[in-house]
């Protein structure tokens, strides 16, 4: 299974190296001020939740599929293998997500580390989310359909929360919640929200796991 995801990763350098170039234009844009931190780690965090799906672009393209049914590893390992190449892009995010926290939480600004970790987990969370949708479905319906199902995915679920969030504001109703939180001294609860969030979506990917594993064991390659 390790040989798997390293495929992956390595199947992934180019856009990768890519990636880290945008990273490091992003952090400078954030530094002077032009964009804030909460967008940089969410516009990340949505990239690294992407990566899944173009792995499944590679395979199709390399006609990966009946190679690997030829391997001595089970199709359970090799459905396991791309989610835990989800949660190592993921899990870089958060570090990234958790070290801009950092930075603005030991320069004394709360209100930017308040921001920037809503924004991420949030971002992190929508991303687990999608992917626990999605990558059943793809695994169902074949790579060669998985960028219209990607999107439709993704619009539905923007869609649902614009839909959700618009009544009350936007994320302004959130920040008022942590404020209230904050002005009666409960710093323990408002700490622990956002990773509680995104621990509570992080846990749909088992479902989504063995649903996968079961689609895939039945599917003719």
């Amino acid at each position: 299974m390790t040989g798997l995801v390293l495929k992956d990763f390595l199947g992934l350098r180019k856009v990768l190296k890519s990636y880290l170039i945008v990273l490091v234009i992003y952090v400078a844009l954030t530094v002077f001020g032009v964009w804030s931190p909460a967008f940089t780690t969410g516009f990340f965090a949505v990239m690294a939740a992407m990566m899944p799906f173009t792995c499944f672009n590679l395979d199709y393209t390399a006609k990966w599929e009946p190679y690997g049914a030829a391997l001595p590893v089970s199709r359970n390992k090799t459905v396991a293998a791309r989610y835990l190449t989800l949660l190592i892009m993921l899990g870089a995010v958060a570090v990234l997500e958790l070290a801009t926290a950092g930075a603005f939480w030991l320069a004394g600004d709360r209100e930017e580390t308040l921001s920037s970790l809503v924004a991420g987990c949030l971002c992190l969370g929508m991303g687990a989310v999608l992917n626990a949708i999605i990558l059943p479905l793809i695994y169902k319906f074949g790579a060669e359909r998985a960028r219209v199902i990607f999107y439709a995915a993704f619009l539905g679920l923007i869609g649902l929360a614009v839909l959700w969030l618009a009544p009350l504001g936007g994320l302004e109703w959130l920040m008022d919640a942590f404020a209230w939180l904050e002005a009666r001294d409960m710093m323990g609860l408002l700490a622990a929200l956002p990773f509680l969030f995104v621990a509570v979506c992080f846990l749909l990917l088992a479902p989504s796991y063995f649903i996968s594993c079961a689609i895939y064991r039945r599917k003719e390659l």
